[in-house]
Parts: structure tokens; sequence; C-alpha cells
């Protein structure tokens, strides 16, 4: 096992130097550059957010402007339904634009205490890990909390390492834990992945860490609704429908409220950690229609092609998949599924006839069909 090493302070320097400069606009740019779509209101924020990181990280280790004279680092909290192009957005900026450490963490399997899920400080170990053990360079970099959601209270069901049993934890020893992570500290961190209360340990700040949370949510809205009628004195009524919703939006109203959070199961002052709530929309079919052209019809097509044969997707197969994916409510995730449905049969006969240069799949009598030849 390697150890991890401190980078001189004059080479996180030149780290930072090396960071690309953008100004908001063209980070807003280049983010829809690299095929990403919809969402204009997010992709606005989070380019000034990314600029405005950016900005911080050269006046401190490169201006030599003292932190207190600087407004505070910024966390976001991303909300909107499966498949709209939350994590995405942030592999996109921060892997591919700016190439800062960046870490994606499943947040589903964590607990407060090492023998049941994972231990909440090994989030660091993975962004350590992404830095090559580098601890100083890690202190600069990104970390992602997938499914961040799932960490409220009363939806958390942890299984213990090697045993079949879970045990129900609430969520809410993660949520203290995380506290002082998203704030200026110097966490322990354990340089192995493993449930072990005595692997090494290195020390890491976490006061130029930007932490990102992201999740669905599912059924707040139906709690914020519930909540507004009980406000203005509707009563009771039934909200199944809501709650059932998968492909919900949000507004800036609702994301302002820490209330609606609490009443889903978060303690008011982990929400209070991130500066910036950004509502995501459910994408529409002419943006899905969009994401299965520009992305996932060119990277099949791509595939087909490296095998010596041309792929041609007629019109109306592309949106009766559109459709499909639209009423399943999962967005671009579910694009990319739906596609592979639709693409079966003829890739399987394609792939299995020697010979084949060409693959036409179009719609018959409402059905799937294709041509080899």
């Amino acid at each position: 096992m390697a150890e991890p090493r401190e980078l001189p302070k004059d080479d996180l320097r030149v780290l930072i130097a090396g960071i690309p400069t953008h100004s908001p606009r063209q980070i807003y740019t280049k983010i829809r550059e690299r095929g990403y779509i919809g969402q204009e209101r997010a992709v606005k924020a989070v380019s000034l957010w990314a600029y405005r990181h950016i900005s911080h990280l050269r006046k401190i280790y490169l201006r030599g402007i003292h932190r207190k004279l600087l407004p505070p680092k910024i966390n976001m909290l991303f909300v909107g339904p499966t498949g709209c192009g939350k994590t995405y957005l942030i592999e996109i900026l921060f892997q591919e634009i700016l190439k800062l450490p960046t870490v994606i963490v499943d947040m589903t399997g964590y607990s407060e205490t090492g023998y049941v899920g994972q231990d909440v400080s090994s989030i660091l170990t993975r962004l350590l890990y992404t830095a090559n053990l580098n601890s100083l360079v890690s202190s600069i970099g990104i970390v992602c909390l997938d499914e961040f959601d799932k960490l409220a209270s009363g939806q958390n069901s942890a299984v213990f390492a090697g045993a079949g049993t879970t045990k129900d934890v609430s969520g809410l020893g993660v949520q203290r834990e995380l506290l002082k992570m998203l704030e200026d500290a110097d966490i322990s961190v354990p340089i192995e992945l493993s449930h072990s209360e005595y692997a090494p340990r290195s020390v890491i700040s976490t006061r130029d860490i930007i932490f990102v949370a992201c999740g669905t949510f599912s059924g707040l809205k139906g709690l914020i609704e519930r909540s507004d009628s009980e406000h203005i004195g509707f009563g009771r009524f039934s909200l199944s429908g809501v709650q059932d919703r998968i492909a919900v939006s949000y507004t800036e109203d609702e994301m302002d409220l820490v209330k609606n959070f609490q009443n889903f199961g978060f303690l008011p002052e982990l929400i209070g950690r991130f500066n910036r709530i950004v509502p995501f929309h459910a994408l529409s079919e002419e943006q899905l229609k969009s994401i299965l052209r520009q992305r996932v019809l060119k990277q099949y097509q791509d595939e087909f092609r490296l095998d010596g044969i041309t792929l041609i997707v007629k019109e109306d197969v592309l949106e009766k998949i559109v459709r499909h994916s639209f009423k399943m409510e999962t967005g671009a995730r579910g694009i990319d599924s739906a596609f592979i449905q639709y693409l079966e049969d003829a890739a399987f006969e394609t792939y299995s006839k020697p010979g084949v240069t060409k693959v036409v799949i179009s719609l018959k009598n409402g059905e799937i069909d294709f041509g080899v030849s």
C-alpha cells in the first residue's frame, strides 16, 4: 500500500496556476459543446460557481490574499428527477473541463459506524486516491455525494459487513458526521477502503474542498404540497398521484425552504451547509430526442462502424423510443436502455451473419423491423 505524500506548496501553486481560466460564459459554452442538453438555469448557476471557486483558489494560493477577506466556499445541492443530468454535469465540468480531482460517491451504503455500511470519512479516501495519494492536491478537489437523499432519516438500511442482516441506522448519524466534513475541518482519513478501525490514516483539510450533493428526493414534492395545503386550510386530501410521480420539477422558492428538507428527514443544519440549492427539471420529449440523436445513437453508430457496418435508424423509430422513455419517466438514463431494447434483434442478426455491411431499423405496422445487407 502506497503512503500518501505531501505535495510541496510551491507545486500546489503550479497546479492551481495550470487550471484553465475561463469566464462563466466560456464555461457555459464548453459544457454545451460537450453535448449537455437542457437545465438552462442550473448550467448558468454551476458555470458561475465553478468560476468563483477557481478564482477563490487563485486569490488564496497565487496572490496570497487571506481567506478571511473572501466569501466562504460554496457547496451545492442538486435536486431533480432521475436521468435529468445532475451527476453528468459534475463529470463534464470538473473532470473534463477543469480537470480537478473529482470523486462521485454513492451515499446509499454509508452509515455512522465502520462496521455497518461504510465509514463516512472514507469519502475523502476516495478523493485521495483520485489525487494519486497527494493529500494537498485532494484538498482542492470536488466531492459529489450522489444519492444524497437516501440519507434521509428512516430511509437508510445499511448492511453489516460479511453478514446477511440489515440494521436501520436512521441516517441521522451519517448526517451528523457530514456536518463537520462540509465545513472547514481537518479530517482523519483512512488510507485503505476497508471496515477496519485500525487502518493507517492521513489528515485532509476540507476548507477548499467543494461538496456537491445530488438526489431525486422522491416524495419531496408530495410533502411540500401537503404542507402548503395544511397551511392554507384545505384539510386532508389525496396526494398519491403526486407521490407516485417520478419526473417532477421544483421551483426556486420550494428549494429555499429548509423546513421542506427537514420534513423529508434531514437535519436543518446539514441542509444549511449547502449555500446554493439548484432545482433540476424533468427533460422534455424534445430534449430527450436531442440526447438520443447526439449522444446515444452516435455512440452505437460508431460501435457498428468500427466493425465495418453502417447503422441507420429511421426517424419514426427514434420518435417511438423517445415516447417510450418519456412515459417511463427515467430521463436520459432511460433513453439508452430503451434504445438497446429496440436494437437487440437487429444487432443479434447483424453480428451473427458474416459479411453484413449495413443494417436499417424502421417501423412496420407500428412494430420494429430491420433489414441487413
